[in-house]
């Protein structure tokens, strides 16, 4: 009886299909620079996943131009760290992992991309002025940097670590970085670099359930993780052209407060956009002599209001300023440039701006006095009694006025007088 029965629960386990189970994903979503506040970003997310134990797998959607080496190894130690498996995804179609992102890409448990995106080109850039990769003199010749050689044998040592960790494919790995290769998801693929090309992430997450985890998934939870108010709000800041308009905002601000104490608001909000400014600077590599071409053009363009110079101390301004502009941010590093675009737009912006101040001040300057006794002058009146030795009272402006002719002549009852001046409380006239 007892065989019976096993028996017949054999057959049920047999015929009746084991159910599979779901699994929950962490999703880590990063499309920005690597640079010091995505970094946080990604490396808190991790971190807190990993504390709440709440996933299986955590998947990093990562569209990136590259960034900063030193925030890329802060999140490839995180990955490292992890106790929970990461994925790294390069999705969707057309996004790329390029330069920094390569690296991040390479250190995940797994790796992969969607169709239609890319990766590689690592080899390092420079932040560092005097500092050069690769250039050739006018001969041809390789530029030989004894620091540049370093860093590039460096960051190559990098990525090598990174490969022999996650049983990447060296050889390709490292000509990512010291020739510059770049990928697509079908030869990263076949030269070893990821493990699996899918556009969709569920169907992703569910084949590395079956293949790295062990579990026959049939639906997938995502649970995902994105930019808080205040880590948007830092990585605006973080770009070029914002921290360039704060710059400015702040400089004319500053100027307008001296130029006028007591004004408190643009003093006030120079400041504030000053601060904005120096924190940006923690991330981008800001040139001195570009700020201070700024700030002496700001100052030749002012000075323009003090100084008659026709229009030169102007131009000298718009000039100081865009050279300034252009050496404000200098760096190779992609996404840490300020476009030409917003050099030429805020000077033509600024040409502009003062051009129809100075049009109106000259404008102002030309037009007649309205109010004060100086107002008075090119306008009539009447005489009200006959004018004897040049003398009488004419009535102008609701009111009676003693006048004295200026050129001798006879003034009668009744006559209209065009008053040429003001002495006193005399009126000069003359006849019309």
């Amino acid at each position: 009886m007892k065989r019976v029965i096993l028996f017949a629960i054999l057959i049920i386990f047999l015929v009746i299909p084991v159910q599979a189970e779901g699994l929950r994903c962490g999703v880590i979503k990063f499309k920005d620079t690597v640079q010091p506040v995505s970094a946080e970003f990604v490396i808190s997310s991790i971190k807190e996943f990993n504390e709440a134990r709440d996933v299986d797998l955590i998947l990093i959607e990562i569209d990136t131009p590259g960034g900063l080496l030193k925030s890329t190894r802060e999140i490839v130690s995180a990955i490292f760290e992890s106790k929970i498996p990461v994925c790294v995804y390069v999705y969707p179609s057309g996004s790329q992992a390029a330069s920094a992102g390569f690296f991040i890409l390479m250190s995940g448990d797994i790796a992969a991309m969607a169709e239609g995106t890319n990766a590689g080109a690592a080899h390092p850039v420079s932040v560092i002025p005097g500092i050069s990769f690769n250039e050739k003199d006018g001969k041809g010749k390789k530029n030989e940097n004894v620091m540049a050689e370093k860093i590039v044998e460096d960051t190559a040592a990098f990525i090598r670590s990174i490969a022999e960790k996650r049983g990447r494919n060296i050889e390709y790995c490292e000509k990512a970085v010291k020739e510059s290769k770049s990928y697509t998801a079908k030869e990263c693929l076949k030269y070893g670099l990821i493990d699996y090309i899918d556009s969709n992430p569920e169907s992703l997450v569910k084949k590395i359930a079956k293949d790295k985890l062990g579990k026959n998934v049939d639906s997938v939870v995502f649970i995902t993780k994105n930019y808080s108010l205040r880590e948007k709000v830092l990585s605006i800041l973080a770009s070029p052209e914002i921290a360039y308009l704060l710059f400015l905002a702040g400089v004319i601000g500053i100027f307008i407060e001296i130029k006028s104490p007591g004004a408190i608001f643009p003093g006030l909000f120079g400041a504030i956009c000053l601060i904005l400014f120096f924190f940006s600077t923690k991330v981008l590599p800001v040139s001195i002599a570009g700020m201070l071409f700024i700030v002496l053009g700001i100052l030749l363009i002012i000075m323009e209001f003090k100084v008659v110079s026709y229009g030169f101390l102007t131009l000298g301004g718009l000039f100081s300023m865009v050279v300034g502009s252009l050496m404000l941010f200098k760096s190779d590093l992609p996404g840490f440039n300020l476009s030409s675009g917003s050099i030429i737009f805020t000077a033509l912006l600024f040409g502009i701006l003062f051009a129809i101040i100075i049009y109106f001040v000259v404008k102002a300057q030309k037009e007649q006095v309205q109010t004060g006794k100086e107002s008075f002058i090119g306008k009539k009146a009447e005489a009200v009694i006959d004018f004897e030795n040049g003398k009488g009272k004419v009535f102008f402006n609701g009111e009676y006025w003693d006048a004295e002719c200026i050129e001798g002549c006879e003034i009668k009852k009744g006559d209209k007088v065009l008053i040429t001046g003001v002495e006193e409380m005399t009126l000069k006239i003359k006849g019309v």
